[in-house]
């Protein structure tokens, strides 16, 4: 059984062009004529008797009214795939999938633990796991196509329901040999005497990083730059200098990268929350509900 067939062809092809921004592109997407999915979108219109899209040279964009019916739509959506997910158990089939949206520290370190230890419990559950930026994660669970987002400091979002939210302190990682690894805590004035590996720019652990330098008036070149987050913890493991993490990462690397990692002191390195996020106003598929239930354990006991 398939979701579409509780979902009207108009809504679907509705949020094809919601997420494609054209009437061509969704048409491309959906396999079908530009012509079918502009009648669809005027039947719409006409039933409702309101304009869904306000039509711009460079795309079309939702109006008030569409903002409402897309909301309406994703949900519908995700009802239906729930409900045939549960259709399915019922015929004693135990199986499901749960959509993972995340930031790339948490995707790498800690999802693969809480992962492999919620499949050992639920053999048929499968993990659909899409890293990306945290502006990215919470755009993907308004639109539905995540069933759960862990993002970093995110700004407050009306269709986001947050399931947990800690602080993620930024902790220094070397490697053990290294000349700062035996200290409890250090400072971003002593890192500044050593070879730093960051990341980009557009990151919340960059952006706090500088804006604490500013405040002591640090001036740190980074010998390395990069928008992975593993390359910079292999740079450390490799001797190469150190690097900046999250704390809850942190506690999910390896021991064999004789890795040591460090409190920093600086006030602003302090500043992070993670948040996990559902879709406000969704009843999660079961599997989803439970493995949500033990990521949010793990995020506690990582903490305690």
């Amino acid at each position: 059984m398939n979701e579409r067939i509780l979902l009207d062809s108009a809504l679907r092809y509705f949020l094809e062009i919601v997420r494609q921004g054209s009437i061509n592109k969704a048409s491309a997407q959906l396999h079908v004529a530009p012509s079918a999915v502009s009648r669809q979108i005027a039947r719409l219109e006409a039933e409702l008797g309101s304009q869904l899209f306000e039509r711009h040279p460079t795309g079309m964009r939702l109006s008030p009214s569409g903002e409402l019916l897309a909301a309406h739509a994703r949900k519908a959506r995700l009802d239906a795939a729930r409900v045939v997910e549960e259709i399915t158990g019922l015929e004693g089939i135990q199986r499901g999938t749960v959509r993972l949206a995340s930031i790339e520290g948490l995707a790498s370190y800690l999802l693969p633990h809480v992962i492999s230890e919620y499949r050992q419990k639920h053999h048929g559950i499968h993990f659909d796991l899409a890293v990306m930026s945290s502006t990215e994660v919470t755009q993907r669970v308004c639109e539905g196509l995540a069933d759960i987002g862990l993002t970093i400091s995110p700004a407050p979002e009306k269709n986001i329901q947050v399931e947990k939210r800690i602080m993620a302190p930024i902790h220094a990682v070397m490697h053990s040999s290294h000349a700062l690894a035996a200290k409890k805590h250090v400072s971003l004035a002593q890192l500044s005497h050593y070879p730093l590996a960051l990341p980009t720019d557009n990151t919340t652990i960059r952006q706090l990083f500088n804006v604490s330098c500013s405040r002591q008036g640090l001036l740190i070149e980074p010998v390395m730059v990069s928008n992975f987050v593993t390359t910079l913890v292999h740079f450390a493991a490799c001797q190469g200098g150190i690097t900046l993490i999250g704390d809850v990462s942190v506690r999910h690397l390896s021991d064999a990268a004789q890795l040591v990692s460090l409190p920093i002191r600086d006030r602003e390195m302090s500043g992070r929350t993670i948040e996990v996020q559902t879709l406000a106003g969704r009843t999660l598929p079961k599997g989803v509900a439970d493995f949500l239930g033990d990521l949010c354990m793990a995020l506690e006991s990582d903490k305690a």
